[in-house]
């Protein structure tokens, strides 16, 4: 079986303060298996002076005094250990060592085969999350347990620690929980926070609990409390119940399931449900609620929900499948529950995270669900996929969709490959798709009709070499399609359902390679390789008519080409000796600059035709990488007009940063015709070595607005941290702080 990422879970409410409801996170640890039967161990003693009393088989150890015996290591000034019970008495610079913990004291009564017993004035330090329990009388209670009358507890190091927790009652079991009563938090040697009781989690295992709650306050939602229950089921499946309640809008109740069956198998669904109890109907005391979306329509459903799911499932004969399922209620969930334990962002980066896919954007009123299977050979893949669009406007006013759908469609590619023992290679690619609106309308000015579609297009290349310097390849294409329709009536009045086009293309490309070696041997480099590869490519594809056919996608009006691009791109690689995390030596490469300039020419140029470009010459385009040195990196997209000198688009950002930890980001977007024109930019401060402040800021120099701004501080310490942010947008302004104390929990509110 195979186990789920850890989840850090308590299973009992702890109070430290108004604000503060529950500590939970489990802390990762395992126990260390015990290599050896007890009862075999054999146990030795070294010291400066050793005595031993045959009648009682007693040992006296003094000065320098060691026994070791399997993973269980003690050493004293003086000691007193019997060979009958094991037990031993241990006194002066007292080191204890079991696995990987230690307990340091004054003196100690332990029994070393039950890893029992009394300890006076000491330290137990549990080395996995760092956590230290100190006090007057500790007992160990056996292997993994320990306990105090009275003590204390930090994840901190130092005498005077940054911060500690003082109880009564302490009770420890390692890969489980502590707790004590009586418990105050203090700040160095302040007192800060009074609980009567406080449960702490000193394990990673998973485990059913109470994980944190998320406190916030809402303008549009109240006051929210979000409280989510894990589950451990087994040791590959788990779950989470959250509820979510807002003052002013109801209880949201949210379950996640997770589970994986094997290497290639493993699954999460999550659902929501909320019975709302305002609308968003556009009158005057509910038109808060849609967020002042012009996009979105007037909401008049108390009943709300979304549930998502992703699974990946190896079948047999290699086959392997991919789900996605993404169904809403309405067009203003998504934006208003984007945040949270189960909001939109939360639930994309877990998809991420553990699919590698991600959810359609929060904005989007088309909802894609797929079924997908798929099988690869060495030169050939085929995908066999069922998708279908939401169009969750369409649904929520119950108003004919006819949102195009594909069930199914099948692709089946062949990757380039030589043709027999011949100079000549193919390459191909061939789909069937089945084209389905839930209601046509094939009588609109734009016919939505149904109907499948089959396409097969081929390509044949010859490589050759042009004496020593370049390299040419022509190719040929062929492309063959036909259609099947229904109720479809063409622009020449002819209503056939059976309708073909063939199509044939060819190009060519010729390039070559120029290189020069540097050799700089110094700190930077010791050799600089710089490639300049410049290439021309031409394209030719004949205008053919296809007013009479059926439009579904871009497959079914495929534009004339007959144009020649030129390029070039250049490559600057460095060199150098570095060493490995083995400790050898090896030559490392960096690419420190990438950049293609390139340009097409349009021959069949009509100025007349309809949707026709200005100029021949369209666009010259520039796309770079840069990454010289470590504090500079770069990267964008340019594109100009050539014939008045206007860019027409601009996707460029730059990075600098020091050995502090300071950096500068930036970005800017610029495309013509469109909204795009923002600019981004983020400062990180290191002020020490454990303080961060940040601001940034994003604008809208089309208006001439504010779209965003960031300010907050970062504290990382070693065993605490703190977080403070105020973030500023149009329609909110938020305040957000989190408090890490590492080893025991973190509390926060927004």
């Amino acid at each position: 079986m195979y186990r789920l990422f850890s989840r850090k879970s308590l299973p009992l409410t702890v109070v430290f303060t108004l604000f503060l409801c529950l500590f939970a996170i489990t802390c990762a640890r395992a126990a260390t298996p015990k290599m050896e039967n007890p009862k075999e161990i054999s146990w030795h003693i070294s010291a400066l002076m050793v005595t031993y009393d045959n009648e009682r088989e007693l040992y006296v150890a003094e000065d320098n005094v060691v026994i070791t015996g399997g993973q269980t290591r003690l050493e004293a000034d003086y000691v007193e250990f019997s060979n009958k019970t094991k037990d031993a008495f241990a006194q002066g610079n007292v080191l204890f060592i079991s696995g990987g913990d230690t307990i340091t004291c004054n003196a100690m009564q332990i029994n070393l085969l039950t890893e029992k017993g009394t300890i006076n004035k000491g330290t137990i330090f549990i080395q996995e999350d760092n956590y230290y329990i100190s006090g007057e009388n500790l007992r160990k209670t056996g292997e993994f347990t320990y306990d105090a009358e009275k003590g204390t507890i930090t994840t901190c190091n130092g005498d005077t620690p940054d911060w500690k927790i003082t109880g009564k009652d302490i009770e420890v079991t390692i890969e489980g929980y502590g707790t004590a009563s009586h418990t105050a938090l203090w700040a160095k040697k302040v007192p800060v926070v009074y609980s009567p009781y406080l449960v702490f989690p000193v394990k990673n295992k998973r485990q059913t609990g109470l994980l944190f709650p998320r406190v916030s306050i809402s303008d549009k939602r109240g006051f929210e409390y979000e409280q989510p229950l894990f589950i451990a089921i087994s040791r590959s499946t788990d779950a989470t119940v959250y509820a979510h309640h807002m003052s002013d809008r109801g209880t949201k109740i949210s379950g996640e399931f997770r589970y994986v069956l094997d290497d290639k198998s493993k699954g999460m669904m999550i659902v929501d449900y909320l019975d709302d109890d305002k609308l968003g109907d556009g009158s005057d005391d509910t038109q808060d609620v849609n967020y002042g979306y012009s996009s979105t329509i007037d909401r008049t459903n108390h009943e709300r929900y979304w549930f998502r799911m992703k699974h990946d499932q190896a079948l047999p004969y290699g086959f392997n499948a991919k789900l996605d399922i993404d169904f809403v209620s309405d067009s203003d969930y998504l934006l208003e529950f984007k945040d949270g334990f189960t909001g939109y962002h939360d639930t994309n980066s877990g998809f991420e995270t553990m699919f590698g896919r991600s959810l359609d954007e929060y904005t989007d009123k088309t909802r894609k669900n797929s079924l997908l299977a798929t099988k690869s050979w060495s030169k050939y893949n085929l995908n066999i996929q069922a998708l279908w669009y939401d169009n969750v406007v369409a649904r929520q006013q119950n108003s004919d969709d006819t949102t195009l759908q594909q069930l199914p469609s099948i692709e089946f590619d062949g990757a380039r490959q030589q043709i027999g023992e011949s100079n000549f290679y193919y390459g191909f690619d061939s789909e069937y798709r089945y084209f389905f609106r839930q209601d046509p309308n094939p009588s609109s000015s734009t016919p939505k009709v149904n109907g499948q579609r089959a396409d097969f297009y081929s390509r044949f290349f010859y490589p050759t070499n042009l004496g020593k310097s370049f390299f040419f390849e022509p190719y040929l294409g062929a492309r063959g399609t036909i259609w099947d329709t229904e109720n479809f009536t063409d622009n020449y009045g002819n209503d056939k359902d059976i309708r073909t086009r063939g199509l044939y293309d060819f190009g060519a490309q010729l390039s070559t390679s120029l290189n020069r070696i540097f050799n700089l041997n110094n700190s930077f480099a010791e050799k600089i390789k710089h490639e300049i590869v410049p290439k021309l490519e031409y394209k030719y594809l004949p205008e053919e008519d296809q007013d009479d056919l059926p439009y579904f996608d871009d497959i079914d009006d495929i534009d004339q080409l007959n144009l020649i691009q030129w390029s070039l791109t250049n490559t600057i690689t460095s060199r150098k000796k570095g060493r490995k995390a083995d400790g050898t030596v090896s030559n490392q490469y960096k690419e420190l600059a990438w950049f293609r300039l390139y340009q097409n020419y349009l021959f069949d140029w009509d100025k007349d035709a309809v949707d026709a470009p200005e100029k021949p010459w369209q666009d010259l385009k520039l796309k770079y990488e840069l990454n010289p040195f470590h504090y500079l990196s770069s990267d964008g997209d340019i594109a100009l007009d050539p014939y008045n000198q206007h860019f027409t688009e601009i996707k460029v950002g730059v990075t600098l940063r020091d050995n502090r930890g300071d950096s500068i980001y930036t970005s800017y977007r610029y495309t013509k015709g469109s909204t795009t024109h923002t600019w981004l930019t983020r400062f990180n401060a290191r002020i020490t070595s454990y303080l961060m402040a940040y601001y940034s800021f994003e604008s809208d120099l089309e208006d001439d607005t504010t779209i965003e701004t960031r300010t907050g501080i970062e504290v990382e310490k070693q065993c605490w941290g703190l977080k403070l942010e105020l973030k500023d947008e149009s329609a909110e302004r938020t305040i957000a702080f989190m408090v890490t104390l590492n080893g025991i929990g973190e509390f926060g509110s927004k």
